[in-house]
């Protein structure tokens, strides 16, 4: 989804001279929440609610805008846009291109979008938004750990205990992995089905943590469920930057079904069976 696709063409301006008291009345009769300053058909800053609050009505708008306002493209994605307003606690966003101004995206917009894309059983973002993550640190070459969680056996946990067993086990699970999260380092997706991944930016000793919370067994209605993980550490994984996240979660979801497959035959360590391709972790304990 593109800004393009969301944004509101039909902006409100104000040049920078006029007072702050004249600004205010004209929000309150657009019932708006900002005016972008234009002088000379050039963007000068924009004037939210906020500035209004903290200035003096008689000040002038040049005197009480934010200049320079963050802005993007009509072609730049929408978690692009969701990352900025987070970042610099913004919102609402200007829309810009070759120095025009097209228009104006709000947070409100931007979360009423992406709810789209969340998970209603979970709570969770669905697997786009982890592309997205994944992507964007592929091209800044930024390396990250990425981790893929699947749960043994639950088509016959949906057989045994029938499917709303089966969905207080994804729920909890999902729980469970967002206990484990670091907001700051870590994204997390029901990828699909009974499939989550998540991508972390944390060091090795955090991560190694929280792999080894992940395969305690969760404990619903007195019955044992138990996960198998497959996990890409970046820092160790060779011509990482020449894969495509394809490619990296392929790795870890191969990974995770030898993990599978090695427990079914009782075996502690996969690499016994079976060799891992080099620089590919798997974690060795599981229940």
């Amino acid at each position: 989804m593109k800004v393009a696709d969301i944004m509101t063409a039909s902006v409100h301006t104000i040049s920078s001279e006029r007072s702050v008291a004249f600004a205010s009345e004209k929000m309150n009769e657009w019932k708006i929440g900002s005016l972008i300053v234009v002088d000379h058909g050039e963007v000068q800053g924009i004037l939210t609610s906020r500035d209004i609050r903290s200035s003096h009505p008689n000040r002038i708008v040049a005197d009480a805008m934010t200049p320079a306002p963050v802005s993007v493209k009509p072609d730049d994605d929408i978690w692009h846009v969701h990352s900025l307003l987070q970042t610099h606690e913004i919102e609402r966003i200007l829309v810009m291109e070759n120095g025009e101004m097209k228009g104006l995206v709000t947070r409100e917009e931007i979360m009423r979008k992406l709810s789209e894309s969340m998970d209603a059983h979970t709570g969770l973002y669905r697997a786009p938004y982890i592309r997205y993550v994944g992507e964007e640190l592929l091209k800044q070459e930024r390396p990250f750990h990425l981790i893929f969680v699947d749960i043994n056996d639950f088509g016959k946990i949906n057989k045994k205990y029938g499917h709303p067993f089966g969905d207080d086990v994804i729920r909890l699970l999902s729980q469970k992995l967002a206990s484990l999260m670091d907001e700051k380092n870590d994204y997390l997706c029901r990828y699909a089905g009974d499939e989550f991944i998540m991508i972390s930016l944390a060091g090795e000793e955090r991560v190694n943590h929280c792999l080894q919370a992940m395969t305690k067994p969760l404990v619903v209605d007195q019955v044992e469920v138990s996960v198998a993980v497959g996990y890409v550490n970046g820092w160790e994984e060779p011509h990482f930057f020449a894969c495509s996240l394809r490619d990296l979660i392929r790795k870890a979801s191969l990974l995770s079904s030898l993990h599978k497959r090695c427990k079914e035959e009782g075996s502690a360590n996969p690499q016994e069976n079976q060799p891992v391709q080099e620089g590919m972790s798997l974690i060795t304990e599981w229940t």
